[in-house]
């Protein structure tokens, strides 16, 4: 072997020194060398993209779960019109507020017709219930409350503001859980009804009610420009009246202290009756029977008039929204009667020797005015048959006399009637 030669690093043998291979032990004498591969452009990218996509992944969770904290400990805040669900734990409440005495549904408006000097007053109701069962929930509901109070939203240049009063319980209807009484004019602004419930766990619930005013004619008769001497002539001035006024107008027939010998029936339209007295104490009276059954219902007013029979038929049978002041009711088999669908409330009226005073016998599911007061039930067979009465508000006689009747109240359909104040004698 000539030339420069180095050892094989396995064996020692010695290998010319530009051998690569040693035959002797049949190992490689130069070292390997790991090649390295170039990264190719795009797939930095993808790296990239990756390691940005998921900060973006990280703080979106962070974003959600901070959210979720906020909504957690934030109150929710409910508005709507006429009703709300509200959730709380495992209960779901329905909230709604109606001018209806029944539970027929939320009114998130209400327009009330109105005569231009006449003041009203009308009851916004709370009913709630659950919203799975649809039974009255207002205990439970009411439980979770912390503060409740009712405001009325109106122009500051109204002619004559509306008022309303803080929400109270009332007893004359289980169902109702609260009630705010609304006063107002013919000559209101329209406004709006507010109902706020602060609930103890921080939430706020607002419930509202839009209410508008629709003016209406009032007709007013009276004997100075009418003729209303005999009994022929009121009934003919009444239908006259239902050919010439307009349906929407309020009806008023100022009668004279006449003793009108006959009744009269007031069918195709509402009017009210307003007898009078003379200097010697002498009243409006007829002595037929007088039926008001109109098509269409307004209210009738029907005050200081002598209802006076010969022992049999009906005094006064109504069929219509009434409301009877300051009546007297004598010698009839049934003195007042209310049938039909519809509500009346006898008041200061006296009813004296009938077989049956005061009769309610209506199927409808609307009530009124309930406090029937100040009346007086005087050698009646019986004072008052309540054969079917709408709703199941409370009818209280209070101020009322009862003496010498064969059977005071008669109630066969069970109705609900506070006597705490009324007279036994």
């Amino acid at each position: 072997m000539s030339g420069r030669t180095r050892p094989c690093p396995h064996c020692g043998t010695a290998l010319p020194e530009d051998a690569s291979f040693c035959p002797h032990c049949a190992q490689p004498v130069r070292p390997r060398r790991e090649v390295v591969v170039p990264v190719r452009m795009w797939w930095k990218k993808v790296r990239l993209a990756l390691w940005l996509a998921g900060l973006v992944l990280l703080a979106a969770g962070g974003l959600v779960l901070g959210m979720a904290l906020y909504q957690a400990v934030t109150p929710n805040v409910y508005d709507a019109y006429g009703e709300v669900v509200y959730s709380n734990g495992n209960n779901s409440y329905h909230l709604y507020l109606t001018f209806q005495d029944n539970a027929s549904g939320p009114q998130p408006e209400y327009t009330v017709q109105t005569e231009k000097y006449v003041a009203y007053d009308r009851a916004s109701n709370l009913f709630i219930t659950h919203v799975e069962s649809g039974h009255n929930a207002s205990p439970m509901f009411l439980q979770l409350v912390d503060t409740f109070y009712a405001q009325l939203i109106q122009p500051e240049d109204s002619p004559s503001p509306m008022t309303c009063s803080q929400p109270m319980y009332q007893a004359y209807d289980d169902d109702v859980a609260l009630v705010t009484i609304v006063n107002l004019s013919g000559q209101s602004s329209p406004a709006e009804l507010i109902w706020t419930f602060n609930m103890k766990n921080g939430d706020t619930i607002r419930l509202r009610q839009k209410l508008y005013l629709e003016q209406v004619e009032t007709l007013d008769y009276y004997p100075e420009d009418y003729p209303m001497d005999t009994i022929e002539d009121p009934q003919v001035l009444v239908d006259q009246i239902a050919e010439e006024a307009s349906p929407s107008a309020m009806v008023y027939l100022h009668l004279p202290p006449v003793h009108y010998e006959g009744g009269l029936t007031i069918r195709r339209r509402g009017v009210s009756l307003y007898g009078s007295v003379d200097e010697k104490n002498m009243r409006t009276s007829f002595t037929g029977p007088v039926v008001i059954a109109p098509e269409k219902k307004p209210v009738s007013f029907i005050q200081n008039i002598d209802f006076r029979g010969s022992g049999s038929g009906v005094g006064l049978t109504l069929s219509a929204e009434s409301r009877v002041e300051n009546c007297f009711f004598s010698g009839w088999d049934t003195g007042l009667l209310v049938t039909g669908d519809d509500w009346c409330d006898p008041v200061g009226c006296w009813f004296e020797n009938n077989n049956t005073g005061f009769c309610f016998d209506s199927a409808g599911d609307y009530a009124n005015y309930t406090r029937f007061e100040c009346n007086t039930f005087r050698n009646n067979g019986t004072a008052v048959l309540l054969q079917q009465v709408p709703t199941n508000r409370t009818i209280d006689f209070i101020g009322s006399r009862f003496t010498g009747n064969g059977v005071n109240i008669d109630n066969p359909c069970g109705h609900p009637v506070d006597i705490s104040y009324a007279t036994f004698e």
